[in-house]
């Protein structure tokens, strides 16, 4: 019995860290559908150079990733529409330190790299705050600009990694734009409960398939 109520009051216990850190809030604010999905792009990009530098590739998705969580966590404050219970503080905190990290790596590529890539870091960092922070009257918070982010991410991955552009990397970049356009109508399109179960299991299966698209690409790079 001693036992039972120990492990019952363990279980208690963690669940009270558990809420008073707002540790499902963080969940939420992950956006995973959005950052795996981002992440699959720089993965896609940078495995079809030539060569695979994996230092560039993990910073690539270093800003891939960091940029669009501080985006997130900007967003946030207008309102907590995702009813998160994260102060505004912390929320300007992480989104602040999320975007450094993001800068800061990039700046790092410019110098280290090419300085080319001033051309991909400056508008892979804008879209996804003026996305998200709906700036100048929210003229950026449309799926073109989501569009142009996913794009920029799958070429600007592999610039970094060969230092050139080529056809096939131009053709697989606006393949991906036009899906991110479709992933953000999808997602819009869960807003209504007509469409909401069917645009859910799309996006889902679209998430998949991109990830196991991304994990082939690379694993085969890696074995071949």
């Amino acid at each position: 019995m001693s036992e039972d109520i120990k492990g019952a009051t363990q279980r208690e216990n963690a669940a009270g860290w558990y809420k008073k850190f707002h540790i499902s809030d963080y969940i939420t604010l992950l956006h995973v559908p959005f950052s795996s999905t981002l992440i699959a792009f720089a993965i896609v990009g940078g495995a079809m150079a030539p060569s695979i530098h994996a230092d560039r590739l993990l910073m690539a998705v270093i800003i891939v990733f960091f940029a669009h969580q501080g985006s997130h966590y900007l967003d946030e404050i207008k309102g907590h529409h995702w009813n998160t219970k994260i102060s505004d503080r912390m929320l300007y905190a992480l989104g602040a330190l999320f975007l450094v990290i993001a800068v800061i790596t990039g700046i790092y590529l410019v110098i280290s790299v090419s300085p080319l890539l001033v051309l991909f870091f400056i508008p892979l960092v804008f879209f996804p705050v003026a996305y998200s922070m709906e700036l100048w009257n929210g003229r950026f918070h449309r799926p073109l600009s989501f569009g142009i982010s996913g794009a920029l991410v799958c070429l600007g991955s592999y610039f970094l990694q060969s230092l050139s552009i080529s056809w096939s990397s131009i053709l697989m970049s606006m393949a991906i734009g036009i899906q991110s356009i479709y992933i953000i109508i999808l997602y819009e399109s869960t807003k209504t409960n007509s469409t909401k179960d069917l645009a859910w299991n799309t996006l889902k299966g679209i998430v998949i398939m991109w990830i196991f698209i991304a994990a082939s690409m690379l694993l085969m790079r890696i074995v071949g």
